[in-house]
Parts: C-alpha cells; structure tokens; sequence
C-alpha cells in the first residue's frame, strides 16, 4: 500500500516521548512492557521538532495520546509541551499515569492547558489493595490516597477521568471493587486490560494471565456492571466461543481490527520509530519502522488469523490448549478460540 495514504489512515496515536524505558521510571512494574525496549536504546528524551514531524506525517490524525518516557511522571513538563503542541495543531490529546506523586504531577502535566483539549487523563489503578498495587507497580511510594486525591483534582478541574486496570491472575478478583469504589467518586468511565500480552514474550515471569473461563466470565459480569450502573466500561473478548468466534469472522472484514487507524511512536535519538502494533513489534521487531524515512506495512496474512496471540501468552497457558500453541481450548467440551482484544460491544457511553 501507498505510503501516504497508509499514514492518512491514522487517527489516534500512542506516543512514548523518548527511550529511557525502565531505567528512568518512576515505577517498576513486574509487567512492563517498555523494560526491553528500554534496555535495547539509548537514553533519550524526544523533543519539540519530533512533534512537529509527527503533526505533518499524519494529516488525519484526531487524537495524541501521550503515555510519556514511559509515564508522565518520569517527563512530566515535556509531555505538557508536547501536548501543547499537538493541541495548538488542532488535536485532542489523552494521557496515562501510574498516580505517582499524585496531585503534583497533574498540575504539571495540564498547566496552561484547556480541560476541554484533553479526552481524558488514564489512571492504571489495578487494585485498591494497597500493598497488592504497590507489588505490581514494584514501588512502594505508589499511595492509594495520593492517586485518589489527584484525581479529584481532575475532576474539580473538569478532565474527564478514566481508570485502566490490568488484571492478571493475582488481582482477577478485584475488578468489581475497583468499578464501586472509582464510580462512587464519579468516574464512569473504564478500561480493562487482560495482562500486557508482550510483557511475558521468551520472559520469565512471576505473573500469570488469567485463564479462558475466568477471563470470559470476567467480561460478561463486566458488560452486565456497565448496563446496570450506566457506565462506559470496555474489556476485550480474547477468549471466545463458538457463536462468539463466527460473529467476529462476519465482523471483521480486514486483517486486523486496528485496520491501520491507530499508530504508536517512540521518539529516539536516530528517528520516530513507529508501529501499527505494539504486541507485533515485540514479537517481529521487523514491523517497526522509521516514521519519516520507510514505507510502513500492515501484516498481511490470513484474516483473523493473528499470529502473534499464541506467542504472547504465557507457557503455562499455552499449555493447556488443544494444539500447545494457545490458540484453541476446550472448555467442557466446546472449543474457545483466542482472538487479539477483540471489543464486541456497541454499546454507546451513557
């Protein structure tokens, strides 16, 4: 395909503002999944020419969501420049935070800029067991009240404010609590993750993805929890069923659901390096390219066939498909098909 019309297809982007990766971060978390991109580059922290570059390259492009080097905390005043600057070009712009320090942090990452340029600011709350939150986070200055005193200030100030667990097996029972207690303070929007699928890639890991049957019976009470409290709650179908499995096959029409719309950006020192995913890249390193020079490509394999999810689950799992390769299961006696962050539901917020 054309390179620029490749590129005129995106219209969200994730952008890493540099490359310190784990090295620098604020936290430690046992699931990054920036630990092995940070050790393969050099330090580096993007600048304000980048941006521009970035801006020009994608002409479309509707929303910057800005996850810093890697957290906002790490790079806290850059990511308010870069914001800025893609604000100041006509763009929304979203960021994600551990929480850490708290109410310092956003004041500095949103000085000087509208609440109503910003989609939402993210919180990766994955439990509101304190002491379970600060082993995930593998920092002990992560503090519960601090991230909760933070996001009050957001919503005084009029973010929109959305909590983005990652559950894995050791917290796959806390996501009831974390919806009751963030929609008491009057968030009503939530995104869950079921483990970072490329953090456990050829790694030793003492983390476990949550199995088929529990992850599906998961999202079920998920979609339920959304309709009863009128909340904006999305977690992806990895796991489906039969029925489940020929809905996504008439669904989906192209390779992947991303289709190409959404792009993520690391800026370093020799260029923007740019994937159109971010669990390929991991796993074929060869489907990252630079953002100014290269002709960028979409997979191009067999429809709904992705073959990175069987190589991003943990071995454990894998194990227990039908093949060994994590693809297909039996779950009494009916077959479950593993699919990458498979979003079914229609269903419009409010």
């Amino acid at each position: 395909m054309d390179k620029v019309n490749l590129l005129e297809n995106v219209e969200e982007l994730t952008l890493y503002t540099g490359t310190f990766g784990r090295k620098k971060c604020t936290c430690s978390c046992i699931g990054c999944t920036q630990e092995s991109y940070g050790k393969k580059h050099k330090d580096y922290q993007g600048n304000l020419e980048q941006i521009k570059v970035i801006i020009k390259k994608l002409p479309n492009l509707k929303n910057a969501y800005i996850l810093g080097n890697p957290d906002v905390s790490v790079d806290t005043e850059f990511c308010n420049r870069a914001a800025k600057e893609f604000i100041k070009a006509g763009k929304k712009v979203m960021f994600s935070t551990s929480g850490y320090n708290g109410v310092e942090v956003i004041k500095k990452l949103t000085k000087e800029i509208d609440a109503k340029s910003i989609n939402y600011i993210s919180y990766s709350v994955d439990t509101i067991d304190e002491k379970k939150l600060q082993y995930l986070k593998g920092n002990k200055k992560i503090n519960l009240k601090e991230i909760n005193e933070a996001i009050k200030y957001c919503l005084e100030k009029g973010i929109i404010v959305k909590i983005q667990p990652t559950i894995w097996e050791i917290n796959q029972d806390d996501y009831k609590e974390i919806i009751e207690t963030y929609s008491k303070m009057g968030i009503e929007w939530f995104t869950f993750h079921a483990g970072s699928f490329e953090a456990l890639h050829e790694k030793k890991n003492p983390l476990k993805h949550v199995e088929p049957k529990k992850w599906m019976e998961i999202v079920k009470e998920i979609n339920r929890l959304a309709i009863r409290e009128n909340l904006k709650i999305k977690a992806p179908k990895i796991f489906l069923d039969e029925e489940e499995w020929q809905i996504y096959n008439k669904e989906n029409k192209v390779y992947c659901q991303n289709g190409g719309k959404g792009l993520q950006v690391w800026m370093e020192e020799d260029g923007l390096k740019a994937t159109f995913c971010p669990v390929l890249s991991e796993v074929m390193p060869e489907f990252t390219f630079d953002l100014e020079k290269e002709e960028p490509e979409l997979l191009n394999t067999e429809k709904n066939k992705c073959i990175v999810c069987s190589k991003c689950l943990d071995d454990n799992l894998k194990n227990q498909s039908v093949k060994k390769d994590g693809r297909e299961f039996l779950l009494n006696n009916k077959m479950v098909h593993n699919v990458c962050r498979y979003y079914s539901e229609k269903r419009k917020y409010g």
